[in-house]
């Protein structure tokens, strides 16, 4: 075997221990929301029991699995959410020894940035898009019947949401590394612009397909971020010219 496999093998073997301590990490963050569901469950739909039962309504259970599958969603996005720095660490330390000196600052830039653009993101589903949809929801069905929303259908749709808005939140720093890595240009951008448009409604749509003002709520900061995102491939492409 050359050295060029032997390399290849070692960093693959490096790479392997480093992400079975992630999963033990995350594993272990898990098993703690496990046993504190009731609280985290409380907390998380702290606000959606309040506009359900402002209707005249109630999350219940219907079947004697759902409370544990309920448990088990809202467990694993803690758990990897939680996890989620340590991830990026180890990330950040497997591929520091192949950066140049110039370019390992990035990294503290990096990993900070992309944990607040998702608490950023998360924070926005939780706080502002949730309520406004199970505002919506409630108010539209008015009368017609008593809202009786199951324990899975809340936590189903609050962690997509969450799940998905803090992702996407994400853009600007993806569109950075793109750009370092000589992926995307400026120019090139520009002529998406009107595309992204287009992109960021059916994003919207698809996070929240009942509601066409949470369609634009979220659409508006799904645009914002990639005029973001431009800002910081502009600022990539002179540290490649420098």
């Amino acid at each position: 075997m050359n050295d060029n496999a032997m390399s290849v093998l070692s960093h693959l073997n490096e790479l392997k221990r480093r992400l079975f301590r992630v999963a033990i990490v995350a594993v272990v963050f898990i098993a703690v929301a496990v046993f504190n569901f009731r609280w985290i469950f409380n907390e998380f739909t702290a606000k959606a029991r309040e506009l359900i039962e402002a209707a005249g309504g109630d999350i219940i259970q219907l079947t004697l699995t759902e409370a544990w599958v309920a448990a088990a969603k809202l467990a694993v996005m803690v758990g990897l959410t939680a996890a989620l720095p340590y991830f990026l660490w180890e990330m950040s330390r497997f591929f520091q020894p192949g950066l140049k000196s110039n370019e390992r600052k990035y990294v503290y830039f990096l990993i900070p940035g992309s944990l607040i653009s998702f608490a950023i993101g998360a924070s926005f589903a939780y706080l502002v898009l949730i309520p406004r949809l199970f505002e919506f929801m409630l108010q539209f069905q008015g009368s017609l019947a008593v809202p009786t929303i199951t324990a899975a259908s809340v936590v189903s749709m609050t962690v997509g949401i969450i799940f998905w808005l803090g992702t996407i939140f994400e853009l600007p720093i993806v569109m950075f590394l793109l750009a370092k890595i000589g992926i995307l240009t400026s120019g090139w951008l520009k002529t998406k612009r009107r595309w992204m448009i287009l992109i960021a409604f059916i994003f919207g749509a698809a996070v929240t397909p009942t509601d066409p003002v949470s369609q634009v709520i979220v659409a508006i900061p799904v645009m914002l971020l990639f005029e973001i995102g431009m800002l910081l491939v502009k600022f990539a492409e002179r540290g490649r010219e420098e």
